[in-house]
């Protein structure tokens, strides 16, 4: 009877972990954007005259190198050169530490890996974002 009410108690207590978990990924992350040349410019050129370069919020580790990585992918993305892609991405990926921008990365290569280029561009745009 003690067992019962344990596992049901364990059972209880990680859906309302998982269902938190879920809830602040949902309110942290910004709504997806599906890149287009005109929101992909705009955004390029906010991240290269400095804005949110210095925030943490997205993810720290040096935000300035994994922008302009990032920047790259996206270019290389566009230009439908997979190869050079994945290399920016996986230097992004060296530079940042935990957070929503490596998050999203991590979605982009593994788009990129399935290729699904729209998923890798979309994942990676948003990834420029979080930083």
């Amino acid at each position: 009877m003690i067992m019962a009410r344990i596992q049901t108690y364990i059972v209880t207590v990680a859906i309302a972990v998982l269902f938190g978990v879920g809830i602040l990924i949902m309110t942290n992350s910004g709504p997806i954007v599906f890149a287009s040349p005109l929101s992909a410019t705009t955004n390029q050129t906010g991240n290269q005259t400095g804005a949110n370069i210095t925030t943490t919020a997205g993810g720290g580790g040096d935000q300035e190198t994994a922008t302009k990585q990032l920047d790259q992918a996206m270019k290389a993305l566009e230009s439908g050169d997979k190869a050079a892609a994945e290399g920016y991405m996986k230097e992004a990926d060296k530079t940042l530490s935990e957070g929503a921008a490596k998050t999203h990365l991590s979605e982009a290569m593994k788009a990129l890996q399935a290729d699904d280029i729209g998923g890798a561009k979309t994942h990676t745009q948003v990834a420029i974002d979080n930083l």
